[in-house]
Formats: C-alpha cells, sequence, structure tokens
C-alpha cells in the first residue's frame, strides 16, 4: 500500500491556490502568502513529480454547444469488459470514466449535443457490449465541480502510514 504524505499547512495553501486558479503566477502566490518565490517555485516542481498528474482547463460545454451531460452507471458482460475499457478510451463523448463496484462496473459522465446523440450512443453501446444493467442520470445543473482543496476551507489531511 502506497504511503500517504503528510501534507504542511503551507503545502496545502499552495495547492489550494494551484487548484483555484492553476494560471496564478508563483509571483502573486509568494507575495499573498509572504514567502519566497524561489520557494514556490521549487514547491511547484515537487508538486509536479509527486501529485500533479495534469494541467487542464474547465470548459463551459453548454456554451460549446453540449447540452446534454449524463451520469451512466454500467454493468457490463465480464467477457466485455476489456473491448470496453478500449471502447471508452477512445470514444470523444466520453469526458470522465471510472470503474466501481458494488453491483456495477463503471461510472460514465458523457457529453452529448441533444438527447437524440445520447439515445444514438446508448443504442451503440447495447449493440457492442453486453450490458446486465444501466442506469441513466441527466446532469441538471451542475453544482459544485473541481471544488476539492481548491478554497480556503480547512482540511484536514491523511496522516503518514
Amino acid at each position: 500500500m502506497e504511503k500517504t504524505t503528510e501534507l504542511k499547512e503551507e503545502d496545502v495553501k499552495i495547492l489550494s491556490h494551484l487548484r483555484n486558479n492553476a494560471r496564478t503566477s508563483l509571483v502573486d502566490i509568494s507575495k499573498e502568502m509572504q514567502i519566497p518565490q524561489s520557494t514556490v517555485y521549487q514547491r511547484l516542481e515537487q508538486y509536479e513529480r509527486k501529485y500533479i498528474k495534469k494541467h487542464t482547463c474547465l470548459l463551459d460545454f453548454e456554451r460549446l454547444g453540449f447540452k446534454v451531460k449524463t451520469m451512466m452507471v454500467l454493468k457490463i458482460r465480464k467477457e466485455d469488459r476489456l473491448n470496453f475499457l478500449e471502447f471508452i478510451a477512445q470514444h470523444p463523448h466520453i469526458n470522465n470514466a471510472h470503474k466501481t463496484n458494488d453491483g456495477f462496473d463503471f461510472i460514465l459522465e458523457c457529453v452529448f449535443v441533444d438527447h437524440d446523440h445520447c439515445k444514438i450512443f446508448l443504442e451503440e453501446l447495447g449493440e457492442h457490449f453486453g450490458i446486465e444493467q444501466k442506469c441513466v442520470y441527466p446532469l441538471l445543473q451542475n453544482l459544485k465541480q473541481e471544488a476539492f482543496l481548491a478554497g480556503t476551507s480547512k482540511i484536514t489531511l491523511p496522516r503518514s502510514c
């Protein structure tokens, strides 16, 4: 089992700045936290090796013309799961995919232009894979997104083992 790293309060604050806005300059973080810019830079390099998976941006899919977002929970026939993994890796409408358990195998967050495209996607799934069980939930309104460690709220981080 991988050990959890104990972060100092200063580390949490820097990571929080980056989670809130990854484009915040090191100078601004340094000024706000009243620590040397070189310290922020060194920490950022460490974080990129240890914690930061990817620098990215969050898009407003609706403004881009994708009006339908769904969360799909699926149980796939065991012999189809490997092919299903390849399918979700390449399919452009799957924004996020997670492996799960407790009666289901996968959770997919999908983005579509409209309900017709969502229906076509579901038909495509049924034609290519043995779907033993599925639940499709339309996502009506985004109430909170990518907020963990992005604010000033106090978070109790796991201690090192």
